[in-house]
């Protein structure tokens, strides 16, 4: 669903990597194993490909979609 998937308007996602990014997140709803779970502080991250990472801190309740660069900062945070 949209409303679990968050991003910043400034990183310009193209719309097939937002499609990708929304059927993730529906595949995870269906039961899906798709996401997995960072040992650093307990985040959940789904690979949407080379480029781009969802990340959630709260359990999968909600998701961010970023490029790995802001991934990689958001994760040491």
């Amino acid at each position: 669903m949209t409303e679990h998937l968050d991003f910043n308007p400034r990183q310009h996602i193209t719309p097939a990597v937002r499609r990708k990014a929304m059927g993730m997140v529906n595949s995870l709803e269906n039961g899906q194993k798709v996401c997995k779970r960072l040992d650093v502080k307990g985040y959940l991250k789904i690979d949407i490909g080379p480029f781009w990472r969802m990340l959630s801190k709260d359990g999968g309740h909600r998701w961010f979609l970023m490029n790995h660069e802001t991934y990689n900062r958001e994760i040491r945070k």
